[in-house]
């Protein structure tokens, strides 16, 4: 269910929308969901703003998207919502990267998150942990995405409200993974290095950011192949 709107809330994300240094243009979408993508050699940033009536994303996801546009300019285009991919390449070889890409740097985006609005991300993520254990307590695996999604909001919870939740398995390696790195901490190398730890837990891939042209763009590669 979407969280009310608040003008505190409204005026958090006026605020963060203000102190962006690139241009940002709304664009409407069919989508029912706010996204924000950024053109790194232009530095722009696209508002993909769905209708009103069609609108499912709350104020804390539109912030969330903001904090990717905001953490790609301040610190690096690796926290953009769309990665940089080789125009020429197979863009099949980079779909088990996507998971670990996207999870690694909402770990990021969440910790700035909480330092703007700590009581909603408190409750957002009280209010998804029965949702996790139900999740998690099928059978049947989800998919990975949904996974690393759990693990992000169970490391979280460890994190910031030293909760006494026992993880083991898979499951465990994730969360260990993401507690390794400071979330306080956003860089290039510190978003690379939890991509290839997530990566690590499903896959034998590694991932690194390698020049092209005017940015830089991923490259895959097999754990243990020459570099």
């Amino acid at each position: 269910m979407k969280s009310r709107s608040t003008k505190a809330s409204r005026d958090v994300i006026t605020n963060v929308k203000e102190k962006l240094t690139w241009s940002y243009l709304e664009r409407d979408t069919e989508m029912p969901v706010i996204r924000v993508t950024s053109d790194i050699t232009k530095q722009t940033h696209f508002i993909h703003m769905p209708d009103k009536l069609h609108n499912k994303s709350s104020d804390l996801d539109y912030l969330h998207e903001l904090g990717h546009a905001t953490l790609c300019e301040s610190v690096h285009p690796i926290f953009a919502t769309n990665g940089q991919f080789p125009g020429w390449a197979n863009k099949k070889q980079f779909l088990p990267l996507l998971p670990a890409l996207g999870a690694a740097c909402d770990w990021f985006v969440c910790h700035w998150q909480n330092e703007l609005m700590p009581k909603e991300m408190q409750a957002q993520i009280n209010e998804s942990m029965p949702i996790v254990e139900e999740i998690l307590g099928k059978e049947e695996l989800p998919p990975i995405e949904i996974i690393l999604d759990s693990a992000l909001i169970i490391a979280e919870a460890i994190l910031y409200y030293k909760e006494p939740i026992d993880c083991d398995g898979p499951l465990k390696n994730i969360v260990e993974a993401f507690l390794s790195i400071p979330p306080d901490q956003p860089s290039e190398e510190n978003c690379v290095l939890l991509i290839n730890k997530l990566l690590a837990t499903y896959t034998d891939l590694g991932a690194r950011l390698v020049p092209d042209e005017e940015i830089s763009v991923w490259e895959v590669y097999q754990q243990g192949a020459a570099a």
